[in-house]
């Protein structure tokens, strides 16, 4: 009993701790609508965004959501469209299917590289042999996710939460349709630490209402 006590409190302390921490609300901002029927934790970037790759570059935004936050929790990372012109919206699709065959990780720092150092990628076939590739995907089930159906639905879906967020700028990150994290100012905010100063941001607003 004495040790389910103690554990109890330690928990508690933490919370307080984070609580306290972030109560200046100088790390977010707070949408002044709820945005309903989306995702607990959206992450919003774009292959074109300069700040995005050196962001992943650094941190490893992507891996750390992922294994960082509760599974049970809802995430999801979006690949804009406003940024590249027509081109980027292959890259969405792109992203789509990577999401859909959990190869993301394997694919986003060949295509950052590809696109913002080396400027290789111009056509949709740079892009699939990039994927094929990295991922040891064959043609015929990368042809057939291509073409499929639910990616179309998938990214009809991805351009609808986006449009109800009214983004204009990447990165960022959206917490329980309400707190907006900001990553140019949170990074000068987290000097030091930013990693896990920036998941205990995330686990702070997913327990607030």
């Amino acid at each position: 009993m004495k040790k389910i006590l103690i554990v109890l409190y330690s928990i508690f302390l933490s919370f307080t701790a984070s609580s306290y921490e972030f109560n200046n609300k100088k790390e977010y901002e707070i949408e002044k609508r709820n945005i309903s029927n989306v995702p607990k934790v959206m992450h919003f970037f774009s292959f074109f965004c300069p700040y995005c790759y050196e962001l992943e570059k650094i941190y490893n935004i992507q891996s750390l959501i992922k294994n960082k936050i509760d599974k049970k929790i809802k995430i999801q990372t979006y690949h804009v469209n406003f940024l590249g012109g027509e081109f980027s919206k292959i890259l969405t699709k792109i992203w789509i299917i990577a999401q859909k065959m959990k190869v993301e990780e394997k694919i986003m720092m060949p295509i950052f590289k590809e696109i913002q150092e080396n400027n290789t990628i111009s056509h949709t076939s740079n892009i699939k042999n990039i994927f094929l590739q990295k991922t040891g995907i064959n043609k015929d089930q990368y042809n057939k996710f291509w073409n499929s159906f639910t990616i179309k639905m998938l990214i009809k879906k991805n351009d609808n939460d986006i449009n109800k967020i009214k983004l204009n700028h990447v990165p960022t990150m959206i917490v329980n349709g309400k707190y907006v994290i900001d990553y140019y100012k949170l990074e000068k905010i987290f000097k030091t630490n930013f990693s896990k100063k920036y998941i205990k941001l995330i686990k702070f607003l997913l327990s607030k209402k």
